[in-house]
């Protein structure tokens, strides 16, 4: 299943500014001239580690649901996860999971992601 992180503060901007809608847990967003929904997931991406060198769970530069955490016994708060004897800084955001018309998980063709990462781009310059 392809998973993409979208952080909170993009989500913001963009629902701030029109460019997407939000239903329930569906992201509605323009792709490449074509609308698109993708079912979007609380989570967050491991940025650093805070006080210690050694990241002793291997999740730097890694994406984990809310369901994950709950599973590792993470307590997370805001920009901040604690797992075990270590505190970590995050991005909060979501995982999206491109859905077709009947909310079932969207398989994409080479042209497809082509279409949602220029959906993408135009809503993020620079960022994606």
């Amino acid at each position: 299943m392809p998973r993409i992180f979208v952080s909170q503060g993009l989500v913001d901007e963009w629902l701030g500014a029109g460019r997407v809608r939000l239903e329930g847990d569906l992201l509605h967003l323009d792709a490449g001239g074509a609308p698109m929904a993708m079912f979007i997931n609380p989570a967050v991406y491991f940025d650093r580690i805070d006080g210690q060198d050694v990241d002793a769970y291997d999740v730097l530069g890694v994406v984990k649901s809310a369901q994950e955490l709950a599973q590792m016994g993470a307590e997370h708060y805001e920009t901040s996860v604690v797992l075990g004897d270590y505190a970590y800084t995050v991005i909060p955001g979501f995982l999206a999971i491109p859905v077709g018309p009947d909310g079932t998980e969207q398989i994409l063709d080479g042209v497809g992601w082509g279409r949602l990462l220029a959906g993408l781009s135009a809503l993020a310059p620079g960022r994606v």
